[in-house]
């Protein structure tokens, strides 16, 4: 999209706030260890916030009043488990963390920068990393792949980005802690002591490899809750890691830290059953066993209170083990217009938004004491268009570029994480974990996810340090209404005519969008006798604190605003960008020579390497390049004769095929969205022909199926026989059979070639060069990636192209979401400019980009943009039509055009053939139904 990069202009926005002097981050006792700092009087008096920096703001008449009652005696010291507040973690499963090992090998410093945002510092955002183990089968968005694929193989844990990114995370902060829950398991893991092995080998392989063991395991199903099952199997899991020795674990550190490892359960969804709590109520070798109740996606408690009573009465931790993030790009969400419930626009807020996440976290805690937040998946690092598209806080899918779109949801973690010192107790409870007061939290947001707190009802949570001499509240406002809080603050060590720092975060006035992120506004002053008033605006979130961070190094920080964005065009290597010649992109899997660097922990590079497909895998099977694995399991490998190819690595006959939730043959994408008229073709090879295995390639691949046919434009699809199919969007519209006579080598261990070219609405399939059929398609899918499938069989791919086409626009230079209209600089640049009556909506369907849509339904309507190119097209999901005048550069080029019915992410109407140069293009609805869900423009065509 072509956004400058805006760090420093981010931070600019931050230090132009009004800044306090900052003595001290500690306030006035040390709020690590509960202890007097050994400063003077006078030096913690002025590590307070200043008072002099009066927050002021003027309170409205119809503003809604609420109370909050800050008591030091509800400090709950004594408890170092259930109420300590662990902070957030992110998830990495699921083919989500894909393209993330692409990042740190293609743009190191983008993956340094995210990691070190993430986890780096003495608070971080992110203090845990939960991995799946995976079994090469979807488990919703893709498959994880497998560490283990027999029970002969050595366990490899390189080949998954997962163990990879919890490495590196441990790398910047020793004190993350790392989980692992299994969705399915590989067919040979058949029996309970299967899965206990198949989990050990897998830990152990990391401790050898990155010297860490993971803290916690639920040895049960994701999502699959069993009763008096799970409660036996969780036993019997207990019992075996309790009765490791030094024989089956001869490193002692090694087993010493196996030993330690701490159960979960039961990781349901959407429920919390009351037989959990009831379980370990009356089975004390099932209570003894467990350490920690995890839910997904429900903030509430059992029928019972059980969740409750193990947080606070048995001082048990309670996680909310995988939950919603954000659903949306927040940075253009300010541009939405919906009334909810009846003032157009929620700023940041909204359904889907930071702030209905932040609430969420907060209800989650208010009704049933979760201390622990894990999001799912955290980093989005696959392709758009894939199951739960935009449905993180950090969206990392263009390696090649860098590019990397920090959420504003990350600032509500910030809010509390950057205020408090969160994490894990240790067993003397001295480390100083900030506890969470269930008496000075509320919540009045409806739901259970997401929660919905439009309604303007009080939502807030506060964080108090075990010394009982700082703290901090998180206000949360996701409605359209203004609120007055009343603070009354007692039994606290704190000086009553101190003054209270006020933080905020919500959308832009008139400036840049981040101009009101994580904003420091001021100090509210007490009344001198604990009490304080606080005005909090519609659609906002706020911490009121004791302390003084504003200028404390690495404290605050600015979130990271977008880099630039250019499309794939690479050399014939694929690895270096050079949009001058016939390719776009080429690969043939041999990384001979290609090194990684090393993080080192700080937010930099150590200055070592480390040998790229080692690193990845080894030769028996390493990450690719770009690719993003929708089923099955596709690797970089060795063969005998030394030549490395792409390998689909799940043969149902060497290894089984375990269970998926979604099933379907093995897939791979590659590549970018915004490629429309290119050639992509690729050398196959079946190892085995007893099961008539097919290869496919396919192009012009937006998602929404984890089937190839079914999320592709185009698909050619050939058999070991020679029979070959031409689909459209899962249905064949072309078949035959090719033969020796058409240059087709049959039989197990033969290359053939494919090869498919879309040029416009002509689609032209070639089997080792030889055109096998032509499709002429009225209605033209027309831009998105290629994609690789093969059944569950051994089959190699090599000498991968893509290559531009003569006399064709090879891709959209510039992808607009529909809310994008103006840009990230500081100076807030107008965009994409929408006359008339039009609804703007988040909250869409995730096969929908960034989650939101643009409507207009009324004659007149307009959406008008000025760009360099040769046209535009606009792309919808919809089977309404609409009829449209198009005006360029001030006339009419179209009089009256229809409009076509698409998939989702595909083109419903195309502007193309203008001179390439600067046009101002005007499309005016006549009649109909208009949806706008992204704006493409058209680059030069290639000569």
């Amino acid at each position: 999209m072509g956004k400058l990069n805006l760090k420093k202009a981010g931070a600019v926005l931050i230090s132009l706030s009004i800044m306090l002097s900052c003595t001290s981050c500690a306030g006035r006792k040390n709020e690590e260890t509960g202890k007097e700092n050994s400063s003077s009087k006078q030096e913690e008096n002025t590590s307070m916030p200043d008072i002099t920096n009066i927050f002021n703001r003027e309170m409205p008449a119809d503003a809604r009043e609420y109370n909050i009652i800050i008591d030091g005696n509800d400090i709950r010291t004594d408890n170092k488990n259930g109420l300590t507040y662990k902070g957030f973690g992110i998830l990495s499963g699921n083919s989500t963390s894909d393209l993330l090992m692409d990042y740190k090998a293609e743009t190191p410093e983008a993956y340094a920068e995210l990691m070190q945002y993430l986890f780096g510092g003495e608070y971080p955002i992110m203090n845990h990393v939960k991995l799946e183990m995976g079994n090469d089968r979807n488990n919703s968005t893709g498959p994880e792949t497998a560490t283990k694929r027999s029970r002969d193989e050595v366990t490899n844990i390189l080949r998954n980005p997962g163990w990879q990114l919890a490495a590196d995370a441990k790398r910047i902060n020793p004190d993350i802690k790392t989980s692992i829950l299994k969705w399915n398991a590989p067919a040979w893991v058949k029996t309970g002591k299967d899965i206990y092995n198949w989990y050990k080998e897998a830990i152990l392989a990391a401790y050898e490899q990155y010297g860490f063991i993971v803290d916690y395991i639920n040895p049960n199903t994701n999502e699959r809750w069993n009763g008096e099952d799970d409660v036996k199997f969780t036993k019997e899991f207990a019992k075996w890691i309790d009765e490791e020795d030094e024989k089956s674990i001869p490193d002692e550190t090694a087993r010493n830290l196996f030993k330690k490892i701490k159960l979960v359960v039961s990781d349901e969804s959407g429920t919390v059953s009351a037989s959990v709590a009831e379980f370990l109520k009356s089975d004390k070798d099932f209570y003894n066993a467990v350490d920690v109740t995890g839910y997904h996606y429900s903030t509430d408690d059992d029928d019972n209170g059980g969740m409750k009573w193990f947080a606070e009465e048995m001082d048990k931790e309670v996680w909310n083990s995988e939950a919603q993030a954000v659903f949306s790009n927040s940075a253009f969400r300010p541009s939405n217009n919906v009334k909810d419930p009846s003032v157009a626009g929620t700023g940041i807020g909204g359904i889907g938004s930071p702030l209905e996440m932040a609430n969420t976290f907060i209800k989650g805690f208010v009704n049933s004491r979760r201390s622990h937040v894990i999001y799912q998946p955290g980093i989005g690092s696959f392709y758009e268009g894939g199951q739960f598209s935009f449905k993180e806080l950090a969206s990392a899918r263009d390696p090649w570029s860098g590019w990397i779109h920090y959420d504003a949801g990350l600032l509500m973690l910030a809010h509390l994480s950057k205020f408090a010192k969160t994490g894990w107790e240790d067993e003397n409870n001295t480390t100083g974990i900030w506890r969470a007061i269930p008496e000075a939290s509320a919540s009045s947001a409806e739901g259970i996810n997401p929660v919905n707190g439009r309604n303007g009802g009080e939502n807030y949570m506060t964080l108090a340090s075990p010394g009982k001499d700082n703290f901090s509240t998180m206000i949360v406002n996701d409605s359209e209404y203004t609120m007055v809080y009343n603070f009354t603050v007692q039994n606290i060590n704190y000086s009553e005519n101190a003054g209270l720092a006020v933080w905020e975060t919500r959308a832009a006035d008139e400036g840049a969008f981040n101009e009101n992120y994580l904003k420091y506004c001021g100090n509210v002053t007490g009344s001198g006798d604990g009490k304080y008033k606080v005005t909090v605006l519609p659609f906002s979130a706020m911490t009121v604190t004791t302390l003084d961070v504003s200028e404390c190094e690495g404290r605050i920080e600015a979130l990271p605003a977008e880099g630039e964005r250019f499309v794939l065009d690479t050399d014939s290597t694929g690895s270096r960008q050079d949009t001058s010649g016939i390719h776009l992109y080429a690969d043939n899997f041999d990384y001979t020579g290609k090194k990684v660097p090393v993080l080192d922990g700080k937010g930099g590079f150590t200055g070592e390497e480390e040998d790229y497909i080692a690193s990845r895998g080894g030769d028996t099977g390493a990450m690719a390049r770009y690719t993003h694995t929708l089923n099955g399991a596709f690797e970089v490998y060795k063969t005998k004769s030394g030549r490395y190819v792409l390998r689909q690595q799940l043969d149902e006959d060497a290894y089984g095929i375990g269970s998926a939730w979604n099933n379907g043959d093995a897939v791979t994408v590659i590549g970018d969205l915004r490629w429309m008229n290119y050639a992509a073709s690729a050398d196959v090879l079946f190892e085995d022909t007893k099961k008539q295995p097919y290869a496919a390639i396919s192009i012009r691949q937006t998602g929404s199926s984890h089937t190839i046919v079914a999320s592709s434009g185009y698909t050619l699809q050939l058999y070991s026989s020679g029979k070959w199919n031409l689909y459209r969007r899962g249905e064949i519209v072309l078949h035959g059979k090719a033969g020796s006579g058409d240059g087709f080598k049959k039989g197990a261990n033969q290359w053939n070639n494919l090869r498919l070219e879309g040029a416009g609405g002509k689609i032209t399939a070639y089997i080792n060069d030889k055109e096998a059929g032509v499709y002429n398609d009225k209605k033209p899918i027309t831009a998105g990636r290629i994609g690789l499938g093969s059944s569950y069989t051994f089959t190699q791919f090599s000498n991968l192209r893509v290559d531009k086409i003569k006399g064709e626009v090879p891709y959209y230079t510039e992808l607009l979401d529909n809310m994008e209209t103006y840009d990230l600089t500081p100076g807030k640049n107008t965009r994409l400019v929408y006359n008339g009556e039009w609804t703007h909506e988040n909250g869409q369907s995730m096969f929908v980009y960034q989650r939101s849509i643009s409507t207009a339904k009324k004659p007149g309507a307009s959406l008008e943009y000025t760009f360099t190119g040769t046209g535009l097209e606009i792309l919808a999901g919809t089977f309404d039509k609409a009829k449209l005048r198009v005006i360029v550069d001030g006339e009419v080029y179209q009089e009256s055009v229809k409009t076509q019915e698409a998939g989702n992410m595909n083109m419903i109407y195309s502007l193309n053939g203008l001179e390439y140069g600067e046009h101002m293009v005007k499309i005016e609805l006549l009649k109909g139904v208009l949806k706008v869900d992204m704006v493409g423009i058209l680059g030069d065509v290639y000569k």
